[in-house]
């Protein structure tokens, strides 16, 4: 068997790469976890964030908040001791019912680290949720609901009071919303069926869809995108509202279109 001697150079760097991954195996990925149950007597004031990880809550038992932490990092030893740091000492603050969770002030703790939240509170929850890039997902809270990220999305459904969703870059999904929405996507789209109130909302770049339930003034602006409003309902038949013309569509004669459907102008 004859073996090329232009072949040794490639063989000694595998030979090389192989032993420096050997030697650093502490760069692999680390995970943790951490489970907490906090009992409350009513409604419920929460406040939660998070860097790149998710969001999730659900509605559950009246008399207590169910909080389910992953912890993800990336980076060597160091990064696997700050992670069981944080499992002795997670990122959890309670006053009565008042509740605050992921908010790290030491800022090493957030290095090359994510923790992703699953929350089950009670129904009557007021909620203030903030990611840097992870999604989140809401659903069934009593609220009101305030929610921003980054550029992560945002899945909102069936809400019992007002929301307020602003994102960079994800997208926004708004449905059964009983109350009015406030919605801003800087580059994403906004989808809202079922809203039950008002609706102001705007996208830089992304389309904008909007079916309406209950009467509410509504104010829709794109950048560039697609508007689309299907049983719009202005706000009390009385001469003022309708001079008022609470239904407002702003877009550049430069690029989208406008499709409006059953909508009361």
């Amino acid at each position: 068997m004859k073996v090329s001697m232009r072949a040794f150079p490639v063989l000694l760097v595998l030979v090389a790469l192989s032993v420096a991954l050997a030697a650093f195996p502490a760069l692999a990925a680390s995970e943790g976890h951490f489970d907490r149950t906090l009992t409350v007597t009513g409604a419920v004031d929460l406040d939660v964030e998070t860097g790149s990880g998710e969001i999730t809550l659900r509605t559950g038992d009246s008399t207590k908040v169910e909080i389910r932490a992953k912890i993800h990092g990336s980076g060597g030893s160091e990064v696997e001791q700050r992670i069981r740091e944080i499992e002795n000492n997670p990122p959890i603050e309670q006053s009565g019912n008042t509740i605050r969770i992921g908010h790290i002030e030491n800022h090493d703790w957030k290095r090359n680290i994510s923790i992703s939240y699953e929350l089950i509170v009670p129904a009557q929850t007021k909620l203030r949720s903030e990611s840097g890039s992870g999604d989140q997902k809401v659903e069934g809270i009593g609220g009101p609901a305030d929610m921003n990220s980054g550029s992560g999305s945002l899945h909102v459904k069936n809400i019992g009071n007002e929301v307020r969703v602003r994102t960079g870059s994800g997208d926004v999904e708004l449905e059964t919303i009983h109350g009015s929405v406030r919605a801003s996507a800087g580059s994403g789209t906004i989808h809202a069926t079922g809203i039950a109130g008002g609706l102001t909302a705007s996208s830089g770049s992304g389309n904008v869809k909007l079916e309406q339930t209950a009467a509410g003034d509504v104010d829709i602006s794109t950048g560039s995108g697609d508007v689309e409003i299907k049983g719009v309902r202005a706000g009390p038949r009385s001469a003022q509202a309708v001079a008022a013309s609470p239904l407002r569509v702003i877009q550049p004669a430069t690029g989208g279109c406008i499709a409006a459907q059953g909508a009361f102008v």
